[in-house]
């Protein structure tokens, strides 16, 4: 077991800068139970190797990736896990919040969450008042421990942030070294200046990043993979974490790699400046979603 390195707000809220991500795990939009098995004790390798921040959202698999994660952690520790989870914009009225809120904490089988976030920006029709009051009475219940946001651009953090009585800690977004719509749109300079950390979902673009000459020449200067070289370039950066979901230990083991060295500034922006083909907007989530709150910048 290793420990991961961990990153700390000034309100005191810390994640690691590498977890585990379970988007597909036990489904998509769907349950897919023919895995189980398997995906349980992808999450127990995780853990046993050091991972203590796992990441999970009420639609995955539409609920199952939620009671994978119960069955993976029945028997650790439960105080030492940082557990996060996603209620979808269309259950972000007041109820439905405190109801998907219950039902996570159901499903995995505890009693609170230490990480809650809006999976977007709530869906036309429904008001972001009533979403972030709700978020506020589950922390005063203690059902919740943080706030955070997913997927929202720097004018909708800031609407939810003016409409909650506690910091909200991190936005979780699209972010690798070929897509940069964080970028583009001021996130990333947002929360290294607003003390927020932001949370790089899909680092390795499901394994899809294209060859660069630019990451081989790292790799070999620094005596990684190119994976690690995609990941360390991400957590070398001032308030940004990464979760990756693995179902492989191999593939584990090997991202785990690019936690233990820090690279070289100019390396950075190196990678910023010269990595081709970049994209400035997400393929998966673009931030110019709809809901009654415009994204702006």
């Amino acid at each position: 077991m290793i420990t991961i390195p961990t990153k700390k707000l000034k309100n005191g809220f810390e994640l690691p800068v590498y977890g585990l991500g379970l988007w597909g795990m036990g489904g998509r939009r769907e349950v897919d139970d023919s895995k189980d098995t398997v995906e349980v004790e992808a999450i127990r390798a995780a853990v046993d190797a050091g991972v203590t921040h796992i990441d999970t959202a009420e639609v995955y698999g539409v609920g199952h990736a939620e009671e994978l994660l119960g069955k993976a952690i029945e028997d650790y520790d439960r105080s030492k896990l940082i557990l996060a989870s996603k209620v979808t914009g269309a259950n972000q009225s007041y109820d439905n919040v405190m109801r998907s809120c219950e039902g996570s904490l159901k499903r995995i089988g505890t009693d609170y969450l230490d990480l809650y976030m809006l999976h977007s920006f709530p869906n036309p029709g429904i008001d972001i008042t009533d979403t972030m009051r709700a978020m506020d009475e589950l922390i005063r219940q203690g059902m919740i421990k943080n706030i955070g946001l997913s997927n929202v651009t720097q004018r909708r953090f800031n609407v939810a942030q003016s409409l909650t009585e506690n910091k909200i800690v991190c936005n979780q977004v699209h972010y690798n070294v070929q897509y940069r719509e964080v970028e583009q749109r001021g996130l990333l300079k947002y929360a290294q200046g607003n003390d927020v950390m932001l949370v790089a979902w899909r680092p390795l673009q499901k394994g899809a990043l294209p060859n660069a000459p630019i990451i081989a020449e790292l790799a070999e200067k620094y005596n990684k993979t190119p994976s690690q070289i995609a990941i360390n370039w991400l957590i070398s950066q001032q308030n940004v974490v990464t979760i990756a979901k693995t179902s492989s230990v191999d593939h584990l083991i090997e991202n785990l790699g690019a936690i233990d060295w820090v690279m070289e500034n100019e390396d950075i922006e190196r990678i910023r400046e010269d990595f081709p083909n970049q994209q400035f907007v997400s393929d998966a989530v673009p931030l110019d979603y709809p809901s009654d709150t415009p994204p702006n910048y």
